[in-house]
C-alpha cells in the first residue's frame, strides 16, 4: 500500500514538474519570431500610488492587475476610467507578448 502511495504521488510531482517545463518551453518559443504587432484597448479600473494599475481589456473582458508595469511618464497620465491601448506583439502560436516587459501605450 504504501508503495502504491508513493507512486501515485511520485506520478503527481513529475507531472506537475513536466507540465510547468512544457508551459514555460512553449512561452519561450512563442516569442521567437513575431509575426504581427497589435493593440488592445483597455479600460483603467484603479491606479495605486505604488503602481499597482488595474486594467480590464474592452475585447475579451479579462482584468489584469499589473505592478511597476507602466512607465513613471504614463503612470502620471493615467487616471481612473481612462480608456488607453496597449502594444503587443504576436508569437508563433498566435498568444500575445509584451515586447519588453513593459506596457508601452500606444497612440
Amino acid at each position: 500500500m504504501k508503495a502504491l502511495a508513493y507512486s501515485v504521488f511520485m506520478g503527481f510531482v513529475y507531472i506537475i514538474w513536466i507540465q510547468n517545463i512544457i508551459i514555460a518551453s512553449g512561452l519561450f518559443i512563442n516569442q521567437m519570431t513575431s509575426s504581427d504587432n497589435l493593440t488592445e484597448r483597455f479600460k483603467i479600473t484603479y491606479v495605486m500610488k505604488n503602481g499597482g494599475v488595474g486594467i480590464r481589456s474592452l475585447e475579451d473582458q479579462y482584468f489584469e492587475r499589473t505592478e511597476n508595469k507602466f512607465a513613471e511618464s504614463d503612470l502620471n497620465k493615467i487616471k481612473e476610467g481612462d480608456t488607453i491601448k496597449i502594444a503587443f506583439q504576436k508569437g508563433v502560436f498566435g498568444k500575445k507578448y509584451l515586447n519588453s516587459g513593459k506596457i508601452k501605450i500606444a497612440k
